[in-house]
């Protein structure tokens, strides 16, 4: 990829140079001069310069957009280049949203492990919001999450499960013990939110909205799914999760709601770059994630 764009690009990202040089291992001196000769090149200015730092103008934002895009390119030319030349990737990178990280990504990485021994494998926990743009930048190669419904040039998605949203409380709380739990029943009762799922604390909102009912006190966002069951546990907190961590929440002492109906719901899947659709590592991890999560489920019925 052209150097002079890899520097506008790291400066985008950071908004400051010291940062992006020691990003991309230039001096400052060096990343300052490749900026200018891309704007020099592009006739505009890129950046608004302050003590806060750099800030994209509307020029910026215009190159940005269409640099991501050859960074994408660039970074499928050379797979699609490697696996015509060794036939697999060395290492296959796989990021998993929270429907997938109690038992069904590791299964998958623990079983392909043992179908393609010669290739590394790594597993990350990450929202599929978080995550895009490193599957996008080439940071990842796999990610199961939700499938969100903005399309993305040069990324495809399979649909995996209809991930639904419930509600959990500590398993000696009077909702926990209760037979029957109404939306009404949740006013006034203070919620912990897991933050890594920025996407949680706005569909708790609109299941709010949906059912006239105030807005959600949140008393605190966590960002770890582990830490958050265990803060709810042995008190009156409740939180909000699917029904793939149950057993992770039974362990910490929490037990789902029997609410009427779930917080809300929505199809979740595999997002992954174009030039890796026909890879079999990949495939066989679609293949894999889709039975794990269907086995999975079936447990909890």
């Amino acid at each position: 990829m052209d150097r002079n764009l890899k520097a506008f690009l790291a400066v985008a990202r950071s908004g400051n140079l010291t940062a992006a040089a020691e990003q991309i291992g230039l001096t400052q001196p060096a990343l300052t001069k490749a900026i200018r000769r891309t704007e020099q090149e592009f006739g505009a200015e890129l950046f608004e310069r302050s003590v806060r730092g750099m800030a994209l103008t509307q020029a910026g934002r215009m190159l940005f957009s269409r640099s991501e895009m050859i960074e994408m390119h660039h970074q499928q030319a050379r797979e699609e280049i490697q696996l015509i030349r060794d036939g697999t990737l060395a290492e296959f990178r796989i990021a998993a949203g929270t429907a997938y990280h109690s038992a069904v990504a590791p299964d998958v990485v623990k079983q392909l492990s043992l179908e393609y021994p010669r290739m590394r494998f790594r597993l990350g926990f990450e929202a599929a919001n978080n995550a895009l743009p490193k599957l996008m930048d080439g940071e990842i190669d796999l990610l199961f999450g939700a499938l969100l419904s903005a399309f993305t040039e040069g990324i495809e998605t399979r649909p995996i499960i209809n991930v639904q949203i419930i509600a959990y409380a500590s398993q000696d709380s009077a909702l926990a013990q209760a037979e029957r739990v109404t939306p009404a029943d949740l006013v006034r009762r203070k919620w912990v939110i897991y933050h890594r799922d920025r996407l949680n604390a706005e569909r708790l909102r609109e299941f709010c909205s949906d059912h006239m009912l105030p807005d959600p006190e949140i008393a605190m966002e966590v960002d770890s799914l582990v830490a958050t069951f265990r803060i709810v546990a042995g008190t009156d907190y409740i939180t909000l999760a699917n029904p793939y961590v149950r057993d992770l929440a039974e362990r910490a002492g929490l037990v789902a709601l029997r609410l009427e109906q779930p917080i809300c719901s929505f199809e979740s899947g595999a997002w992954y770059r174009q030039s890796l659709r026909d890879h079999p590592a990949l495939l066989r991890a679609i293949e894999l994630a889709r039975h794990f999560a269907e086995t999975q489920i079936s447990g909890h019925s």
